[in-house]
């Protein structure tokens, strides 16, 4: 477990569990993979869309800490 989720002193709740992170994280690995080939192999212009969507969707997914979620605690 990572170190931050072992501290109890924060009353810090992910909105997604770790299995449904991971298979985003895991998704957007594959989606990248996929994008890098398009650049390389396909056409550039689809393969730059495809990896920055794919980034940006799974760090939206993936962010540990939001302040805006934590000033009402």
């Amino acid at each position: 477990m990572a170190e931050h989720a072992k501290n109890e002193a924060t009353d810090y709740t992910p909105v997604f569990n770790e299995q449904i992170r991971t298979i985003i994280y895991v998704l957007g690995l594959v989606a990248s993979v996929v994008g890098l080939g398009c650049l390389t192999f396909g056409a550039p212009d689809v393969g730059g869309f495809i990896s920055t969507a794919a980034g940006m969707l799974t760090a939206g997914f993936g962010v540990a800490y939001n302040p805006v979620r934590l000033a009402n605690k």
